[in-house]
């Protein structure tokens, strides 16, 4: 928020340097972010007075002037075409030589003012237009022509033009806090500057001339939702003599960053800087029935706002309407149909406190960002809604824009009391660490407004009306802190044990899986949370699946990012994707994260409650030599690194191929991992060529199920028998349970590693082969080929009769 000093000093004394004024409002806890300057670099520009004009001999469109500099007459050439022989006589802007000016070549910054000669005639200076002096038409009117700028009045001959053109101040930009809405004024930050400074803060005495004629004769008002706006006032104003303000009120505007309309609009900006309070002007005489009504807008309503757009409310917003429709968004912006112009005859302004979190609902959904909504939403007191208006009305009396009507229309039906606050004087000050006394306290409390009244060693406080920020002993406990100086805090080394920081067995769990995948080869990425809703819809996932309805942003940046991810799929899928398309022929991805669900066991969320957060391990490769089977393999050995073998059954999401997919089983019946080749609709969607693989782990149910390493085997003493097995079957036959069988047979089959499958025509349709490498191995002795035979022969044999798998010839 920008301020200009001058303005703050009218209400605070100030008895410091620009420079130090900033360090100690920061260390009060007022932040500062810096000042500017207007005018900067501007020096040795002096009112002049043409006194001839007369056509440069060697140019058509030169003049030669003469100009009156207080000191002296100088000659200068310009070639402004404001400038005519009936220029003679006008108050000009002149920079004499040595002046400066903003905008110098080379990265200076400044433009030094020469004496030269142009087309042969001697120049002793420049005369100014706006530009040349960063002076808008918004602050002194015919700033803006093409041309150079003439004084509407006569100036002393040689008077700095910096004060008349409103440029002789300095800005300040303060960086106000969410809980201090107070701040966002003029008479905020001059409370606060005086507190700091120990001066008076003198807020003016405001006293406003009226009509006999009552504002109710001229409109009515009714508030329907209280809820939304526990205050509203409104004041008519006849007669109204549109016309633009004066030079100290277009200064102290621009002073503050905001640009100089007209009298009537000017009153509204400047009385929102000055007292923290946004208000609106309608054209009376434009609003319908002449009845103002503050409701909740009818869901599809629209609105003309005052930026030339259209509005489409929703049922929720607060709007002021007129007898028909909304006029304008409630603590937001006014309506184009009842906008003051140079027409306009009868006005009613309007002072309220609307709800905040209403307002900063409505102004994100709408996507508005407004000088009145940044008030509001921080927080408007509705206690002083009154005395904001009647400085309103003041100024109205004082600019003579118009004639105020008396009696204002005030409703505020349920004013709440100001909190009185109990404090311990002890208690404070052993939460300061800084030894107070208690009038030092009250005093200070007193300086920022309070009303404060010792008892012992305790006091009562009640907080100001424009204080909404300070309820209980802590905040009187701050507010006494800054004041009395952070530097008192004394430097002292921590207290207590420092506790060492753990990593929690989830995330040893996610740590010791990723190492493994790390160590076989696999790359770790990292998706964003986010996704864009038609993905889901490439997943083939069935009607009805809980991923369908995922966790909605409410003020999500783009389409693309605005649910939470049910699932890593997407994320991987994407990512394999890229990879192939920056032609790598083959890699091994993997993701530990959260996926965010809605609906868990069949239960829905409940309403406002966090959506259940699955801890997931998501794989994905492509490439020679990765397929099911290394899928699979991948799944199983980290699996049982934690102590959990699985069984396997075929089939898992749609996203997978129907015939190359499976679930791993825990022995208590949970699925802990679905695995499988990617359907191919669902790669082609991704721009995945080629067969992909993915593998889904819960890393929730294999944290419930592993089992702690208890016993370590002795290595072998005796050497294992390796024996390869090809078998023939139904192509229908899943090798899970084939492998299991031959792991059971005889006792001594240590290992079965699949490590291959053909189909083709030389085992017939339908068919596989399955090719298996067994390892024998006996703990107390070496196997000979006469004891591992017969095992071999039980093997094929139980083979055959369970699965109808014949070895190959």
């Amino acid at each position: 928020m920008k301020l200009p000093l001058s303005w703050i000093k009218e209400y605070a004394e100030i008895p410091v340097a620009p420079d130090a004024y900033r360090e100690k409002m920061i260390m009060a806890g007022d932040g500062v972010e810096g000042y500017e300057e207007l005018g900067a670099g501007i020096s040795g520009v002096v009112v002049g007075r043409i006194e001839t004009v007369r056509k440069h001999p060697n140019s058509d469109h030169l003049m030669i002037t003469t100009v009156d500099t207080g000191e002296r007459v100088v000659q200068v050439v310009t070639g402004a075409p404001n400038i005519t022989e009936a220029s003679v006589g006008a108050y000009v802007p002149v920079a004499k030589i040595g002046a400066t000016l903003p905008g110098g070549a080379h990265g200076s910054g400044l433009t030094k003012i020469k004496a030269g000669r142009l087309r042969g005639e001697v120049s002793e200076g420049m005369l100014c237009g706006g530009e040349e002096l960063g002076v808008p038409d918004s602050l002194y009117p015919g700033a803006g022509v093409d041309g150079i700028l003439i004084f509407g009045e006569p100036h002393p001959l040689g008077q700095d033009v910096k004060p008349i053109l409103g440029i002789d101040d300095i800005s300040f930009d303060f960086e106000v806090l969410a809980n201090r809405p107070d701040c966002l004024s003029v008479w905020g930050i001059a409370r606060e500057s005086a507190a700091v400074f120990g001066t008076r803060f003198a807020k003016p005495e405001i006293t406003v001339s009226e009509r006999a004629k009552r504002t109710s004769d001229y409109a009515s008002v009714d508030v329907l939702d209280y809820d939304l706006c526990p205050r509203y006032a409104a004041c008519a104003i006849d007669n109204v003599r549109v016309a633009p303000s004066p030079m100290w009120m277009r200064k102290a505007l621009h002073g503050a960053g905001m640009r100089s309309i007209n009298n009537i609009v000017d009153i509204t900006n400047y009385v929102m800087l000055e007292t923290g309070h946004p208000m609106h002007a309608f054209d009376l005489d434009r609003v319908r029935g002449r009845r103002i009504v503050v409701r909740r807008a009818r869901p599809g309503e629209t609105l003309a706002t005052l930026d030339g757009k259209e509005r489409v409310l929703t049922g929720g917003m607060l709007v002021i309407s007129d007898a028909e429709n909304a006029t304008g968004l409630a603590g937001i912006m006014g309506g184009e149909e009842s906008e003051i112009t140079e027409s306009t005859k009868t006005i009613l302004f309007e002072c309220a406190a609307f709800d905040r979190t209403s307002v900063r609902l409505t102004s994100r959904a709408l996507g508005m960002r407004t000088e009145a909504s940044a008030r509001f939403e921080k927080g408007v007191s509705p206690y002083t809604v009154g005395e904001a208006m009647r400085r309103a009305c003041q100024l109205v009396n004082l600019l003579d824009a118009g004639d105020v009507a008396g009696g204002m229309i005030d409703i505020y039906p349920n004013p709440k009391p100001r909190p009185v606050i109990e404090a311990d004087c002890g208690r404070m000050r052993r939460a300061m660490g800084v030894d107070v006394p208690d009038v030092e306290m009250a005093r200070i409390l007193r300086a920022l407004g309070f009303e404060v009244e010792l008892r012992g060693g305790a006091l009562a406080a009640i907080p100001p009306e424009f204080r909404q920020d300070v309820d209980q002993e802590a905040d009187l406990t701050e507010e006494i802190l800054r004041l009395y100086g952070y530097r008192a805090l004394r430097s002292t080394l921590p207290v207590g044990a420092n506790i060492p920081g753990q990593r929690s067995p989830r995330m040893r769990l996610t740590d010791a899986m990723k190492s493994l995948l790390r160590a076989w080869g696999g790359y770790e990425i990292y998706g964003a949370s986010f996704l864009r809703p038609a993905v889901l819809g490439w997943l083939n996932l069935d009607e009805g699946d809980p991923r369908l309805s995922p966790l909605a942003l409410r003020n999500y940046l783009g389409e693309d990012t605005s649910i939470m991810r049910p699932t890593l799929v997407p994320s991987m899928l994407s990512a394999l994707a890229l990879n192939q398309s920056r032609k790598l022929d083959g890699c091994v991805l993997f993701e530990a994260a959260a996926a965010f669900e809605t609906i868990v066991d069949g239960k829905p969320r409940a309403e406002g409650a966090l959506p259940f957060e699955r801890q997931t391990l998501c794989i994905g490769g492509y490439g020679d030599g990765f397929d099911f089977y290394k899928t699979r393999g991948l799944a199983e050995s980290l699996l049982k690194s934690r102590g959990i073998i699985c069984r396997v059954e075929s089939g898992a999401d749609n996203y997978y191929h129907p015939g190359r997919s499976a679930r791993l089983i825990a022995p208590d019946g949970a699925v802990i991992a679905r695995l499988g080749e990617v359907h191919p609709d669902v790669a082609e969607r991704f721009e995945i060529t080629g067969r992909a693989y993915l593998a889904q782990i819960d890393l929730g149910a294999v944290l419930e199920r592993q089992a702690a390493i208890t016993s370590v085997a002795e290595p072998p003493r005796y050497p294992a028998v390796s024996r390869d097995v090809a078998l023939v079957m139904d192509d229908s036959v899943q090798l899970g349970p084939v492998m299991d069988t031959m792991a059971r047979c005889g006792g001594l089959v240590e290992s079965v590693r699949l490590f291959d499958v053909y189909r083709g025509a030389q085992v017939g349709s339908n068919k596989k082969s399955a090719a298996f490498a067994l390892t024998f191995r006996a703990p107390d002795r070496t196997l000979t080929d006469a004891e591992v035979n017969p095992l071999l022969e039980a093997m094929l044999e139980e083979l055959s009769d369970a699965y109808g798998a014949a070895l190959r010839g």
